[in-house]
């Protein structure tokens, strides 16, 4: 059943703002404490020597080291119709006035990301801009009509809340895979996380390597 909604206004970012707002902000995030407790670097590879990664974030260059354990993800294109109830997903997306999320970007996790980072909260690298990141389970899909703008209206539920997303039809939407070092090269723009080593480098966890802008 196609559901119309009215704005007063409708504002959107586009593909390169919200890959510019990732990366915004020092790049490297810790926990407080000393050597060895899990930090998340974003930025883009400039650099791989053996297992030894170099990734220029905002702040700086930072060493990534890969390990036999470092699970290696990749983003792909999804159709916008593959929305699904019952998906892990993570969407980028700011409040109108009527309450309603837009979404910019939506990441649909791999089956053994389920539970990352759950929860509703200003994006990190950029709250000042009012965009939000929510990492959640889709409950419901339906297709709707916002004005002129068709899209699909997702219920993602979190623990302690749920929030409506619409997501526009050429909202960029992609779904992460797990690969293997070949998608590590010079220029592909990646997350990646883990403890830190007492040189100050990243010992991996995993990695992500981003989905090109579209």
């Amino acid at each position: 059943m196609k559901r119309f909604y009215q704005w007063s206004s409708i504002r959107s970012l586009s593909m390169a703002t919200v890959i510019g707002l990732a990366l915004i902000g020092g790049n490297v995030h810790a926990q407080t404490g000393s050597a060895g407790n899990t930090i998340s670097v974003n930025g883009t590879i400039s650099s791989i020597t053996g297992s030894d990664m170099s990734v220029m974030a905002n702040s700086g260059p930072i060493v990534v080291k890969l390990g036999g354990n470092t699970i290696i993800r990749g983003e792909v294109p999804v159709k916008f119709s593959d929305i699904s109830s019952g998906m892990y997903v993570g969407a980028t997306a700011e409040k109108q006035p009527d309450g309603i999320f837009r979404a910019s970007r939506l990441h649909i996790f791999s089956e053994d990301q389920r539970g990352t980072g759950e929860g509703h909260r200003p994006l990190g690298s950029a709250p000042q801009s009012g965009s939000t990141m929510t990492n959640a389970n889709v409950e419901t899909v339906e297709d709707v009509a916002v004005q002129n703008v068709k899209g699909r209206m997702l219920t993602l539920k979190y623990k302690g809340g749920e929030i409506k997303v619409l997501v526009p039809a050429d909202t960029p939407v992609v779904k992460r895979v797990v690969g293997d070092n070949r998608l590590l090269t010079p220029g592909s723009v990646v997350s990646a996380s883990g403890p830190r080593a007492e040189d100050g480098s990243i010992v991996a966890s995993q990695i992500t390597v981003r989905a090109s802008a579209q």
